[in-house]
């Protein structure tokens, strides 16, 4: 299957590379932030991040965010903001909208599409983040830069990818990247190198236990992201964690998941339950079930090991942008 994958891959780079399958850029510009990996890279830490300082550079409402919405009920373009909840746009994108309120985030498959609508109906905007347009070559980015989170396979590459391994695209496309980001420590060779971390658990918001502001030990960690060992790492440090419940990367809590936590917790006389700041996206529709128990989230943050070169890159691309008032070519 693997093999097999590869030669699909191979062919479909080489229609667009050669120009029989046409790729262009989009309405607006854009900086795409991306992976050859199947998770565990941190494209969404560094997507806000970019989302963030790009807005410093370019003003308040002229920075938007255009992710595919992994694993949403719905279909076509939307903006996250008038989603009624997480289900309608995916799990990363509603996180991203509740951390950037002041940006506009939308959801489409179709990277293109997803700008014609997003300059037609923000004409403020200047600039746009995508979120893993890596593989949508129909779009030409202005700006590429690929997240390396595992060491570079070495031989014949194809072995490397799915199902076979943690590749869903061949690892050669990094070459293609404005600039590389080493996100693990493996690749010394990039140019910049960055890591993510969670920070000091807070009370979820939706929590309704009434305790004090202080995480009981020992803990139940529940989470259901990509590459969970770092989240755990983490949790170690701030709480006895005595119990694990690891899912799948987006995976959508059900009732049923809910209740096998309660017992598990009531039976081991545990009252607090921690998870990061994605899952707590998808714990939102069982807050009545959980009114009763101490949760806590893992806040994510990016920490830059290169940043002076990586902001003024950013400022650079900010100042070669062109004004509102002229058409893109």
């Amino acid at each position: 299957m693997a093999l097999a994958w590869a030669a699909i891959l191979t062919l479909r780079h080489a229609l667009y590379d050669g120009g029989i399958l046409q790729s262009q850029r989009g309405a607006l510009p854009t900086l795409v932030m991306g992976n050859v990996e199947v998770g565990g890279t941190g494209k969404t830490p560094h997507v806000m991040d970019a989302a963030r300082r790009l807005q410093q550079l370019l003003g308040e409402h002229a920075v938007g965010v255009l992710s595919r919405g992994y694993g949403r009920t719905t279909t076509g373009f939307v903006w996250v903001s008038d989603a009624l909840d997480w289900n309608e746009v995916g799990d990363e994108p509603w996180m991203i909208q509740s951390n950037l309120p002041g940006i506009a985030v939308a959801v489409c498959e179709n990277r293109l599409r997803g700008l014609a609508r997003m300059a037609r109906d923000c004409p403020n905007l200047k600039a746009v983040v995508l979120d893993d347009g890596m593989q949508h070559r129909a779009l030409r980015p202005d700006i590429l830069i690929g997240l390396m989170g595992r060491p570079r396979p070495k031989g014949m590459s194809w072995f490397a990818l799915m199902p076979a391994g943690p590749f869903r695209d061949l690892p050669s496309r990094l070459h293609r990247c404005d600039q590389l980001v080493d996100t693990s420590g493996h690749h010394p060779e990039c140019t910049w190198s960055s890591r993510t971390e969670s920070g000091a658990p807070q009370r979820w918001p939706n929590s309704g236990s009434g305790r004090e502001d202080v995480l009981e030990s020992p803990v139940l960690m529940v989470t259901g992201i990509a590459r969970p060992h770092r989240v755990l790492t983490s949790a170690q440090q701030h709480s006895e964690v005595s119990g694990y419940a690891l899912y799948p990367d987006h995976h959508a809590f059900t009732r049923q998941d809910v209740d096998n936590w309660l017992d598990w917790m009531n039976e081991a006389g545990i009252a607090s339950l921690l998870t990061t700041e994605k899952d707590a996206v998808r714990l939102s529709p069982h807050q009545d079930a959980l009114a009763g128990i101490d949760v806590w989230v893992l806040p994510l943050h990016l920490v830059w090991h290169t940043e002076a070169p990586y902001q003024a890159f950013l400022e650079t691309w900010a100042q070669t942008l062109p004004s509102q008032s002229k058409p893109l070519q």
